[in-house]
């Protein structure tokens, strides 16, 4: 059996796989709070933007999520 030598196209390869699991947590947990925001189930809404393909899932949330109510701010007197 011959040992594994480190290569460039191996460290690069690591690299992209890693980068892409950032974004990925990223874009899912932004989809999560949102979802928190907006008063639905962040974990449901993050698995189908998961589930529905990451980037396609996320802009489909992007589009038709409700819209956030206005809070009120507290007046002191």
């Amino acid at each position: 059996m011959e040992p594994t030598t480190i290569d460039i196209t191996n460290i690069l390869f690591l690299t992209m796989i890693g980068l892409y699991l950032v974004l990925l947590g990223l874009i899912l947990t932004y989809v999560y709070y949102d979802a928190e925001l907006r008063g639905l189930n962040g974990w449901v809404i993050a698995g189908l933007a998961f589930f529905s393909g990451t980037i396609l899932g996320t802009i489909v949330w992007l589009v038709l999520r409700p819209k956030l109510k206005p809070q009120p701010i507290p007046i002191r007197s």
